[in-house]
């Protein structure tokens, strides 16, 4: 089974440096510093936001006067501009998309002045191990334009850190430092990456976005919207054991990996079933250990071939079921974990109920506990995220949480209560934030029992609750008692209410 590991990853957030003589000055025209000001919402006090911060990337410019960076640069804008090694003057950028996913962003430029002087950088191909590239941007310790160079060492699916969604990554041992992300990377005078991240704990190793990611992730904003990288959604085994693949009667058969969860509402929920084994992806065979052959002595995880594709495009899956080959045409869809990944939502949703501050589990919580999050959070969490709970085997579709809770008369007794997970309310489950919102909504008992996945009860005297909830908000300057996507939910609800006489 695959393992959750944490590696070190760190976004560049500020760029790197340009190269060669030849072509040298047209390609130092076509990087650009982006200059950021941004402002993140505080996800452990989902009303506010955490304050301004600016930061510098960099970029580079391609066909149809686009400018492409990573999506963490520009990550929770509010405002940006560019400027060209070769002119002082800074342009107003707008963000026209980002893949969060992928780690990628597209910006536009309103003055098309901007673009007198500059050729589009040509996009070329994934480069092979030990090819020199040059690395181009703008990293810190200095204002000028910097140019490293480093040598391919190593081409593999990685976890990004933007996102934590495995993709198609390239290390390199060139210099990359903060201000050099979503810099250009060259081979031969062609685009061959963006700049993405390094290993703290290390030495000149960074990770770069290859160009069939890049080209993945324009094609999908063709149609004006950004799908996503589509996912399998299922975990699995090796099958080297001889006894495994004589009891699965797949002894006759190469390679194959052992299904041992399916996981819910993604892309092979309902068509693929635990103990199945997956022989080929669109024809291509399946190794033991999961990896198939991509290049002449390259192997790579065979979740590279599900993210070739786009989001909706179907796959043909062949596997052995109880001995018997079966092909399964699976459609793919951008699948959301019952943990989102970081930077799902645009704002984190909560709602407020005499004084309980309540949202929904999300990486993006998680890391509010800072560096080596994944040790400081509470481990009720992360058993939705690593644990048992990932397995999702009751079908639910988000996890609620309790974060706070804001004293008060009402809630005198609880006031030591946070960081739990809400299982119940009044006896009843539910599977979403907003089926949980609206069992609270019509709630008409005396009383509202909130029980934690530890069984335990939080009883709420429910007489006056709406003026205590709006008096506790005001007393601790918050403004609002819930999210705006809340407030659509419970005005969708009120025009769906018949109307009395």
């Amino acid at each position: 089974m695959q393992k959750f590991i944490i590696r070190i990853l760190i976004p560049l957030f500020f760029i790197m440096i340009l190269p060669i003589s030849a072509e040298g000055t047209s390609l130092r025209n076509s990087v650009v510093k982006i200059f950021v000001t941004a402002n993140s919402m505080d996800y452990y006090k989902p009303w506010q936001s955490l304050g301004n911060r600016q930061g510098t990337g960099s970029g580079c410019v391609i066909e149809g006067n686009k400018i492409i960076t990573n999506a963490h640069v520009v990550s929770d804008n509010t405002f940006i501009q560019v400027r060209k090694e070769s002119d002082p003057q800074k342009y107003t950028a707008k963000l026209e998309a980002i893949g969060h996913d992928c780690d990628l962003a597209v910006l536009s430029v309103e003055d098309k002045t901007f673009f007198d002087d500059i050729i589009p950088i040509e996009f070329g191909e994934l480069p092979k191990l030990q090819d020199t590239v040059t690395v181009i941007g703008f990293p810190l310790g200095g204002d000028k334009l910097s140019i490293t160079e480093g040598v391919v060492s190593r081409i593999e699916v990685i976890p990004y850190t933007q996102s934590s969604k495995k993709l198609l990554g390239v290390q390199i041992d060139a210099a990359i430092n903060p201000g050099n992300s979503g810099g250009p990377i060259f081979f031969n005078g062609k685009l061959v990456g963006i700049a993405m991240q390094v290993i703290s704990s290390s030495q000149n190793i960074g990770f770069m976005i290859p160009t069939p990611i890049v080209n993945h992730f324009l094609d999908d904003l063709k149609d004006g919207n950004y799908d996503g990288f589509p996912t399998l959604g299922i975990e699995f085994y090796n099958t080297e054991n001889k006894a495994l693949r004589e009891m699965f009667q797949i002894q006759n058969q190469e390679g194959g990996v052992f299904v041992t969860h399916v996981v819910p509402f993604s892309s092979a929920y309902g068509a693929l079933n635990p103990d199945d084994i997956v022989l080929e992806v669109n024809g291509v065979a399946i190794g033991t250990d999961g990896t198939y052959q991509f290049r002449e002595n390259e192997r790579l995880i065979f979740s590279h071939l599900i993210n070739r594709k786009q989001t909706g495009e179907k796959i043909l899956i062949k596997i052995s079921r109880q001995g018997k080959i079966i092909t399964k045409n699976i459609r793919l869809s951008h699948f959301v974990s019952l943990v989102p990944y970081p930077n799902y939502f645009d704002k984190p949703p909560y709602y407020i109920y005499g004084g309980m501050v309540l949202t929904v589990l999300s990486s993006d919580l998680l890391r509010s506990w800072g560096k080596k999050w994944w040790e400081k959070a509470p481990i009720n969490f992360m058993n939705y995220l690593v644990g048992l709970g990932s397995l999702n085997k009751n079908l639910k579709k988000e996890i609620i949480v309790l974060l706070n809770i804001l004293p008060d008369n009402l809630n005198i007794g609880y006031h030591q209560y946070r960081n739990e997970v809400i299982e119940k309310i009044n006896g009843k489950e539910f599977n979403s934030f907003k089926e949980f919102i609206m069992l609270l909504e019509n709630n008409k008992d005396d009383f509202t029992i909130f029980e934690t996945d530890e069984q335990f009860k939080i009883i709420i005297d429910n007489k006056g609750i709406e003026k205590i909830t709006d008096d506790i908000i005001r007393r601790n300057n918050i403004p609002k008692k819930y999210s705006e996507d809340v407030a659509a939910w419970l005005k969708e609800r009120e025009s769906h209410e018949p109307m009395q006489n």
